[in-house]
């Protein structure tokens, strides 16, 4: 834990004084000041020990290890177990990786506070639904186990894809207009941008409630694609014995 924690200070010390090198004597770029950056940075990973999930994990090994058939006839809804298991882990997280984190970016760079109170608020909405378009996200991939044999390199390239494209290490608004229109349709920008650029005052209040709205949208397009597979794998399962 402490090695986990060290690591991830050494990335944040790291990306923090790339921007300082990259804004140069420059105090903003793209109407985002060098201060917001930095509280950007130090948020984005603090957030990134609350999105880690486990449920593709845990279906893959389920599948491999032959129980999923047990626990489709269980009377009690497995894939809410394991978000049970995912939100308790991120609870864990918050005390063990978080605040620790937290501490140390208060000290190299001050505190990185959101631009506003009602910015906090609509940050902590925001996070809400990005929490679960990742998690659904990850259970999706998750189900793809019952069609392919190895799901380890999927599962790698899908955190890559996510760190890449949702603007976790780069904000969105620094790729060219016509590479932001087409992740602006996709779902991961709703899980790392949008609550980062709400925390640092990047949007407006009208654009703040659309962009929620198109999250929460996300989140229902996402759920019932993953209730329509995960019906088609059940039958599957149990029409085949397993």
């Amino acid at each position: 834990m402490i090695s986990t924690i060290f690591v991830q200070c050494i990335v944040m010390f790291a990306i923090s004084y790339f921007w300082i090198a990259a804004y140069g004597g420059t105090e903003s770029v793209l109407g985002t000041s060098r201060k917001s950056m930095l509280t950007y940075t130090t948020i984005s990973i603090l957030m990134g020990n609350l999105l880690t999930m486990n449920v593709q994990h845990r279906i893959v090994e389920r599948i491999r290890d032959g129980n999923v058939a047990l626990d489709i006839l269980k009377p009690v809804n497995v894939y809410g177990i394991y978000l049970a298991e995912d939100l308790g882990e991120a609870v864990n997280a918050v005390f063990q990786k978080v605040i620790p984190l937290l501490a140390v970016s208060m000290i190299m760079f001050g505190i990185p506070g959101p631009a506003s109170g009602i910015n906090f608020v609509l940050f902590l909405a925001s996070f809400v639904f990005a929490y679960f378009i990742n998690w659904l996200l990850a259970a999706l991939l998750g189900l793809c186990a019952f069609q392919t044999i190895s799901m380890g390199p999927m599962i790698a390239v899908k955190g890559y894809l996510i760190k890449l494209l949702s603007g976790s290490i780069i904000p969105l608004w620094f790729f060219p207009k016509g590479f932001q229109k087409i992740l602006e349709c996709l779902p991961f920008v709703g899980i790392y941008q949008v609550p980062l650029g709400i925390y640092i005052g990047k949007y407006t209040m009208e654009e703040i409630f659309f962009r929620i709205g198109i999250q929460m949208l996300w989140v229902l397009a996402l759920l019932a694609g993953f209730i329509f597979l995960q019906k088609k794998m059940a039958d599957r399962v149990l029409i085949q014995g397993g």
